[in-house]
């Protein structure tokens, strides 16, 4: 694992939010320059010709180079001349980046579409299934030492001890993952939805528990994360009519709807500012498992 000198998904977040503040928001000029000040030096010393960045990423990195020519990134000064040059060559890049977001909340859709199909017929396949939602980040003091290489290598071994189905993934039926980028440190995190068979597993905050513990062993204790399913959160979902998590019951409507919903809090299209800002070529950001399997119980054999 090699170990960053900077928190690179904090760095690029607040890129982007450089960059969304000034083509969609009323700009505040002294801001902006204090913006490319304290963020053009360190991004450009640890810019990865490998990587793939997003529009706002990119426009960022076309517009100050416009700029700037040949200059070492320690010998930039952004001055008012310097930042209003920037400016006006960053709001170029607003169509493309409205074509990138509209893209984004697209795929959004259809996953969220397909997500809905996939609960949907696992729920009425099980007679109970238990659900168990965790989200996966990482610590506040190991954040910076996190890339997206490293990320993509930890997702890469949970997902691969999923497929697996040992230890705390045993009498796995199905689940589905979304990665994001966002929150107030710009932190890298998945949300992961479980669903176990509920005549084989029935505490739903032990595995929630053991599969957070799994993750900080995958991540070498660089990782964090959050257990919704303690009895005084789950009380207050009840009370609300909205609990989504625990055991689900196919002959219950409202639980129906209810996991469905949480299992669909993974795929929302108007989280813009939580979608990645850098990933590595061909890398997914969200997935599910599959329905029509040949293991799976009662099912119409699968055609060749």
């Amino acid at each position: 694992m090699t170990h960053s000198l900077i928190n690179q998904a904090q760095l690029i977040n607040d890129i982007d939010r450089l960059v969304r503040g000034i083509i969609f928001q009323p700009i505040y000029f002294d801001n902006v320059r204090k913006g490319l000040n304290a963020l053009y030096h360190p991004f450009m010393n640890s810019i990865d010709l490998d990587l793939n960045y997003s529009k706002t990423i990119n426009s960022f990195i076309y517009s100050t180079n416009a700029i700037v020519g040949d200059l070492y990134p320690s010998d930039v000064v952004w001055d008012h001349d310097k930042t209003q040059q920037f400016i006006k060559t960053l709001l170029c890049y607003q169509h493309d980046i409205n074509i990138e977001d509209n893209a984004w909340r697209y795929q959004e859709s259809q996953n969220r579409s397909n997500l809905n199909c996939y609960t949907r017929n696992m729920i009425n396949h099980y007679a109970r299934l238990l659900f168990v939602r965790i989200d996966l980040k990482y610590a506040q003091e190991t954040n910076h030492l996190v890339t997206i290489e490293d990320f993509n290598d930890h997702m890469c071994k949970l997902r691969e001890l999923i497929s697996n189905k040992k230890t705390c993934f045993e009498h796995l039926q199905g689940n589905a993952w979304a990665l994001e980028q966002g929150g107030i440190e710009g932190g890298l995190h998945c949300h992961l939805l479980l669903m176990y068979d509920g005549s084989k597993r029935k505490n739903d905050w032990y595995l929630a528990k053991e599969v957070g513990e799994k993750w900080r062993s995958i991540t070498e204790d660089m990782g964090a994360y959050y257990n919704s399913h303690d009895a005084e959160t789950k009380r207050r979902f009840e009370k609300n009519g909205k609990l989504g998590i625990g055991m689900i019951h196919r002959d219950n409507p409202q639980q129906v709807e209810n996991a469905v919903r949480t299992a669909l809090y993974l795929t929302k299209p108007d989280k813009i500012d939580q979608q990645l800002k850098v990933w590595l070529p061909n890398m997914h950001t969200f997935g599910h498992g599959i329905y029509r399997t040949a293991k799976r119980r009662g099912l119409p054999p699968i055609a060749n």
